[in-house]
């Protein structure tokens, strides 16, 4: 077994067809046949249902080398990648998770700084909510995640709190509750709600509070993103609760006012995380010592 033939093995179950297999490997499709042959015959054990390849599916064990296979292939190609870094002088590809307040209000002008200092750096910004991220760094498919979560709590992780990332209730200039000197719970549910999607660790935060004070907000919309759920705000589709650093500059120009939530007792923080098991390039590291040396409690 060698790293060509779990490459081709990889390719085969992601692309399915072995020509697809041959024209991104470069190699001729009876390579591509050998190689997954060769892989079967020295495991000793049957890979795929089929000898033909004409349908590529998995038996339990290929299922099982596949888990490991992939790892290794993305592995071996961040290898490849760090040492075309080292020879062209810091060229290379930084990949970054992070869910929706960090990425528009934290990152920019880090990653412009980024940008300077590597000029050939390609990054990536992957923009999502924070469980997907998570696993993402957890295959390997991503270096860094940026991440607003209660706390994180994996041993295969390496995390570091930045910044405190509080919830608000976010209401349009002239909405009634601005009157009310102070929210309850019940208040809230009287008025229509524009919602965070679900899957969101706000959406779960908001969720568990409703529970807890047995309640149920009137959602009006459900919408994905803190801009989004601000605009349905300002166009008084209802109120929202949205990361207090969001609504900064909103609340400067008028648009947009805020008050505490009533009986809020969760405590969100922005986390930087990475894997600790992942290769860290030098743009990685001096990314990660320039991210917790600004934001780091």
């Amino acid at each position: 077994m060698n790293l060509q033939q779990l490459r081709v093995f990889v390719h085969a179950v992601q692309l399915q067809k072995l020509y697809l297999v041959a024209e991104k490997l470069g190699i001729t499709q009876p390579t591509v046949t050998f190689h997954l042959n060769k892989l079967q015959e020295e495991l000793g054990v049957a890979l795929f249902h089929t000898k033909s390849y004409h349908v590529i599916r998995l038996t339990d064990a290929g299922r099982s080398l596949y888990h490991y296979a992939s790892q290794i292939s993305h592995m071996s190609s961040e290898i490849a990648s760090l040492m075309d870094e080292y020879r062209e002088l810091q060229a290379g590809r930084l990949s970054i998770g992070s869910t929706h307040t960090p990425a528009t209000y934290m990152l920019p002008p880090l990653l412009a700084e980024l940008k300077r200092q590597y000029p050939r750096l390609s990054i990536m910004l992957d923009v999502k909510p924070a469980p997907p991220i998570l696993e993402k760094i957890k295959q390997f498919e991503l270096d860094i995640g940026i991440i607003s979560q209660t706390k994180v709590e994996d041993p295969e992780l390496e995390s570091e709190m930045l910044v405190k990332d509080d919830l608000v209730v976010v209401l349009y200039p002239g909405h009634p509750l601005e009157q009310e000197e102070t929210l309850t719970p019940d208040m809230l549910a009287r008025h229509p709600f524009v919602s965070h999607e679900a899957g969101s660790i706000s959406r779960r935060l908001i969720d568990r509070w409703m529970e807890r004070h047995r309640l149920a907000l009137d959602i009006s919309m459900e919408v994905s993103g803190s801009e989004a759920l601000k605009a349905a705000v300002m166009h008084r589709i209802g109120f929202a609760i949205v990361s207090e650093a969001s609504v900064k500059q909103d609340m400067r120009e008028g648009k947009l006012n805020i008050r505490p939530i009533p009986g809020w007792s969760s405590d969100r923080y922005i986390f930087a995380v990475r894997h600790k098991n992942k290769l860290a390039t030098p743009a990685v590291d001096m990314f990660w010592h320039n991210l917790t040396r600004r934001f780091s409690f």
